[in-house]
């Protein structure tokens, strides 16, 4: 009888490493899909040689009439930093700005982005689609590009609530501001 029970307590042992074994497996697999790095969290800094990278900010105005809607797009390079201005929703451009960038300019501007969390953001599929949201305020957009490949994009809005951009927004957008000294001057006159 005694050699029963002592038979019994290894059964249960074992029945319990395997069951331990199978939750730590579960664990493991269920982490595996995030092991791998996106291409966003790539450090911004690895891009200031890259001609082919563009990093940019589009701020839409308020949903209204074609003739009263406007949009400016600053695209920043390691050779140009340029604004569009444009009226309706077609890109129609009515301004227009470019001021020459060097390597080391664009190496301290993708440094500042970093430190303002530029990569950071919600990935989620569901949130993708920043069409009407905030339709009284601004809706911006942070994207890099390598040539016509857009590695990331992340939105916010003036209105708070739903966004996917985690960064710093008014240091983001004061930092690409600052790259085009006719900003003030060129969006003056319009809902921006």
């Amino acid at each position: 009888m005694y050699g029963e029970g002592r038979n019994l307590r290894y059964i249960v042992g074992i029945g319990l490493v395997i069951v331990l074994l199978f939750v730590v497996i579960a664990l493991i697999m269920r982490s595996g899909g995030d092991s791998k790095v996106p291409e966003t969290k790539r450090e911004l800094i690895s891009y200031v040689d890259d001609s082919n990278v563009t990093v940019t900010e589009t701020i839409i105005g308020p949903i209204t009439a074609a003739e009263s809607h406007n949009e400016a797009q600053i695209s920043i390079t390691n050779q140009t930093a340029t604004l569009d201005v444009s009226q309706g929703f077609d890109g129609n451009v009515v301004a227009s700005s470019t001021y020459p960038v060097t390597t080391n300019a664009f190496g301290e501007f993708l440094s500042a982005l970093s430190r303002a969390g530029f990569t950071e953001g919600n990935t989620d599929e569901g949130l993708k689609d920043d069409r009407g949201y905030c339709p009284t305020g601004q809706r911006y957009i942070f994207e890099i590009h390598d040539g016509s490949q857009t590695i990331q994009r992340f939105w916010a809005t003036s209105c708070g609530g739903v966004k996917t951009y985690k960064g710093n927004l008014p240091l983001t957008l004061a930092l690409f501001e600052a790259q085009i000294p006719s900003f003030g001057d060129l969006t003056d006159n319009t809902s921006l």
